[in-house]
């Protein structure tokens, strides 16, 4: 090794370092200047149609002391949890049953891809109908607008997956569900951790769209029940609210799927 090479090792770990604090301190000053934008907007359009976000942050306070804005998290999460997990369940499981039947795979696949285009929001009043107005219909909603993205990310990764890993782990005689196990599923792991990105603030806005519509508690119910009393700024920190509950997940889902794709030879300080 000569002393160039040496000299570029010992600079890499400052220059990343340097590059992370620019990125914290962008991001500090972006939401900066949006919390200054929203306060010239809430000043100049009026507080009937914009709310003060000093209010807001307030109101939050109050209402996490008093511990309504804490239950109506809790709800939230729950059915957002168990929709996810019942979404998340189908969608991995459909595409690994699929894959041992490959001609009923070409049969079902343009009926699956065909009903990504119904209007999901749109089966609300249908839920109701006919599942009633508990937690049902809000479970149905958030486990179909799960199942999709998890199903075409398991689906093209499964696809995506290195023939020759298959037929190695054959040769030396793995099982089908040991090969599903553990060459299929690790090799999608990108691709399911892609998927998730979207699918988790998906369940918990359909969670919280399902809470407008049915139900006496969660943020969805917050928010509408400040709209319906005029509420605006009771209406903004539900919406804070929601915003941060999708950005703390996504968050923790950055940081497991670092830890599962760790081994993987990917650079991870991609420069565009």
């Amino acid at each position: 090794m000569t002393s160039q090479d040496t000299a570029l090792e010992l600079t890499q770990p400052s220059r990343l370092q340097r590059q992370y604090y620019a990125v914290i301190a962008g991001r500090i000053g972006l939401a900066l200047l949006l919390l200054a934008a929203w306060k010239t907007g809430a000043d100049r359009a009026g507080p009937v149609y914009v709310a003060d976000p000093f209010q807001v942050i307030e109101r939050i306070f109050v209402d996490t002391q008093s511990g309504v804005l804490l239950r109506h998290i809790y709800v939230t999460l729950r059915l957002s949890a168990m929709g996810f997990a019942i979404g998340c369940f189908f969608g991995v499981a459909l595409p690994f049953l699929l894959r041992r039947m490959p001609r009923l795979t070409n049969a079902v696949e343009p009926y699956i891809m065909a009903s990504v285009g119904v209007p999901k929001y749109a089966l609300v009043p249908l839920f109701i109908l006919w599942f009633g107005i508990d937690d049902a219909p809000k479970l149905w909603l958030v486990g179909l607008l799960v199942f999709y993205p998890i199903f075409i990310a398991v689906f093209a990764g499964i696809r995506n997956v290195d023939r020759r890993l298959i037929n190695m782990a054959r040769i030396v005689g793995a099982s089908e569900t040991k090969i599903s196990r553990e060459v299929i599923w690790n090799s999608l792991l990108p691709f399911f951790f892609a998927a998730l990105k979207i699918a988790l603030p998906r369940a918990v806005s359909a969670a919280i769209i399902g809470e407008f519509l049915v139900g006496n508690e969660g943020l969805g119910y917050m928010i509408e029940y400040s709209r319906q009393n005029f509420d605006t700024t009771g209406v903004f920190a539900g919406i804070v609210v929601a915003t941060a509950l999708v950005l703390v997940i996504n968050a923790m889902l950055v940081e497991v799927d670092r830890r599962f794709n760790a081994w993987r030879p990917t650079e991870r300080h991609m420069e565009l």
